[in-house]
């Protein structure tokens, strides 16, 4: 259908037979100028809601930034979270072309399907280049040591995820668990209520959330330091990745998840992340932890902590300790250790 609008109708230039001539003011993104003014034409409704959806806006990056200095660091210009925000993490927003029809930028750019646009984007071009080192990756089984059940019986992204969760719902969001996300009890509501499985009648439905017994050993990275390019641009680099896997205490039980227990995934900002950038030391580092709730997406029906009573209970290893926390980790952490083990 997009093919009869003609290359010219998105990305502009002039139809005529000179390559110099007809590339003159051609955009090679349309999608992305004025906040995919250009698909909003036809897709109004979409248009309004993706221009403030996380995807787009990349606020939860943002946010997570200034919490760690004040309110505003991100857009100061010249300063070290501003530096970070705008020429690393800001590689990540997407506009509609790229999942409908390229890769994202930040993975390898290109078109996916030789310009066809593709009204389900594949997952394995699209979700995996932004999320590829976590939670796509571990889907599709590429990180870590399992594939998501999911994924083998044929489910893609958007087979759990609502499409406002990708075009945005209209409200401004701000972080990422301000959207409608999914639930296992969605599929599986029933598991608590009618069941012969002797876990789900002695476990309460609020005292873990379902990753904590299906979920596998995840990637967990260390200390990333940022460093400025000769070209302007940030890099970040991260000094170690191990996988496993750890359950914790829950510093902020909600409505949406009351649990006691969670599944986590420790992240790689340390004090001194920003210091090539002229940051020494990130002023609120210690109020944030480093570990996680992290609802993994490598679920398996039989894990090593579900097989048998003695999988979980009384396992030291699974449970985060104070053995477990680094020397240049936050503080904060330790809301989160498991120090009497059930």
């Amino acid at each position: 259908m997009h093919g009869e609008l003609g290359c010219i109708t998105c990305h502009g230039g002039e139809n005529v037979s000179v390559k110099a001539e007809a590339h003159a003011g051609m955009e090679v993104h349309p999608s992305a100028v004025d906040s995919g003014a250009l698909c909003a034409l036809c897709h109004e409704e979409i248009g309004d809601t993706f221009s403030t959806s996380i995807h787009h806006t990349i606020q939860g990056i943002r946010v997570g930034l200034e919490d760690f200095s004040h309110p505003g660091a991100t857009t100061e210009e010249g300063s070290p979270l501003q530096l970070a925000f705008d020429n690393n993490c800001y590689k990540c927003h997407s506009d509609c072309g790229t999942c409908h029809v390229s890769r994202p930028k930040a993975y390898t750019g290109g078109l996916h399907s030789e310009h066809m646009f593709a009204k389900t984007p594949p997952t394995e071009d699209t979700c995996y280049g932004c999320h590829g080192a976590r939670t796509a990756g571990e889907y599709m089984g590429l990180v870590g040591y399992a594939t998501d059940l999911h994924y083998e019986a044929g489910m893609d992204c958007i087979d759990c995820h609502d499409v406002n969760n990708f075009h945005g719902s209209g409200e401004e969001e701000i972080r990422k668990y301000d959207a409608d996300l999914p639930s296992c009890n969605d599929c599986h509501g029933n598991v608590y209520e009618e069941t012969d499985i002797e876990a789900h009648n002695v476990h309460s439905e609020d005292l873990m959330n379902c990753q904590v017994c299906h979920g596998s050993a995840n990637n967990n990275c260390y200390d990333c330091h940022t460093v400025l390019e000769d070209d302007g641009s940030v890099a970040g680099i991260v000094d170690e990745s191990r996988i496993m896997f750890k359950i914790g205490l829950n510093p902020q039980p909600t409505e949406e998840r009351p649990y006691k227990y969670i599944s986590l995934r420790h992240m790689p900002t340390a004090p001194d992340t920003f210091k090539d950038l002229g940051l020494e030391e990130l002023p609120n580092y210690h109020d944030y932890p480093n570990w996680k709730y992290s609802p993994m997406h490598n679920v398996q029906r039989l894990t090593i902590q579900n097989e048998s009573c003695d999988g979980c209970h009384g396992n030291e290893y699974i449970f985060l300790s104070e053995d477990d926390l680094r020397e240049n980790d936050s503080e904060a952490n330790l809301q989160l250790v498991v120090r009497d083990i059930p």
